[in-house]
C-alpha cells in the first residue's frame, strides 16, 4: 500500500496493516480546521517556561500533557484513540505530548535517528534502562528497544506539510529490527525512503523505533506538529509513566 492509497483514506484494517508492516500511516482530515486552529492557539498560549522554546514564535514545546488542557482533550479524543486502539488495545493511553514548527527563526532539521527515550515519574534502578536526563523538570530514560516497540506516536499536523516545508521521511520496516545505530547508513542504502506530506488536521501515525529524518524546510514555512505518544502496560520495576491520559 502507497502513500497515495494511504492519504486517500484508510480503513482501520488497512491503517493497523500499514503499522504493522511499514511501521507508519497517514490519515488525512481527522480534525476539522477550526480545531486545527484552537490547537495552535492553545499551544501558543502556554506561558514561557522551560517546557517553551521561542524565537519571536514558539517552535517548541514539551510536556503538552501536563501544561495545555487543550492537548490532553485531544489525546483522550476518540478520533485519535480509535488508531491508537487499533494497534494497541482499548486499554492504551497517552503518555507524553510534545509540539514542535519549523519557523524562520528556528528552521531546524534532524538526521536518521530512532526515537529513544520515554518520561517517568522517579528515578529507580531497572535493568535495561539507561542513559537518565532530566528534560524541563520531567525525568526521561532510554528504555530497553521491547518497550518503544510496544508504543505508538500519532503526529497531528496543524499546518499543510509538503515537499518544501521539511518534512517527515521515513525508513519503512525499520522499525521491527530493534536498535539500529550501527546500521543506519546500511538501511540508507538498502530501503528506498518514503517522504510524509499530509494536509493540516491529518495524522502520521508510527512506530517510535522506526528510523526517520527531517531536513530544515527548503521554503519555510509554518510546520507545526502536535506529536502525542501511546502505550498500553505499565512500566516494570516500580517505574512510573510520568502522566497517562485515557479517554476524554
Amino acid at each position: 500500500m502507497d502513500v497515495e492509497q494511504m492519504a486517500a483514506g484508510l480503513d482501520v484494517n488497512g491503517f493497523v496493516e500499514a503499522v504493522h508492516s511499514d511501521g507508519f500511516a497517514i490519515v488525512e482530515d481527522v480534525i476539522s480546521q477550526p480545531e486545527v486552529d484552537r490547537l495552535r492557539d492553545a499551544v501558543a498560549a502556554v506561558p514561557l517556561g522551560e517546557e517553551v522554546r521561542r524565537r519571536r514564535q514558539t517552535y517548541g514545546v514539551r510536556n503538552l500533557l501536563e501544561v495545555c488542557e487543550e492537548v490532553r482533550r485531544l489525546a483522550g479524543d476518540e478520533r485519535l484513540r480509535r488508531y491508537a486502539t487499533a494497534v494497541l488495545g482499548d486499554d492504551c493511553f497517552a503518555v507524553r505530548a510534545i509540539f514542535f514548527d519549523k519557523v524562520p527563526d528556528a528552521n531546524w532539521g534532524l538526521g536518521w535517528h530512532q526515537d529513544s527515550v520515554i518520561a517517568v515519574r522517579e528515578r529507580k534502578e531497572v535493568s535495561g534502562f539507561v542513559a537518565w536526563s532530566r528534560k524541563a523538570s520531567v525525568l526521561q530514560v532510554q528504555p530497553p528497544a521491547e518497550v518503544l516497540a510496544e508504543m505508538l506516536a500519532i503526529r497531528v499536523h496543524l499546518d499543510d506539510c509538503d515537499e518544501q516545508n521539511g518534512p517527515l521521511r521515513i525508513l519503512p520496516g525499520s522499525h521491527r529490527h530493534g536498535w539500529l545505530d550501527n546500521e543506519i547508513d546500511d538501511w540508507r542504502q538498502r530501503v528506498s525512503e518514503t517522504v510524509c506530506e499530509v494536509r493540516a488536521g491529518g495524522i502520521v501515525a508510527m512506530r517510535p523505533l522506526l528510523l526517520h529524518a527531517s531536513a530544515a524546510a527548503a521554503a519555510p514555512h509554518r510546520r507545526g506538529v502536535i506529536h502525542i505518544e501511546y502505550a498500553y502496560r505499565d512500566l516494570p520495576g516500580g517505574l512510573q509513566w510520568n502522566r497517562q491520559v485515557r479517554s476524554c
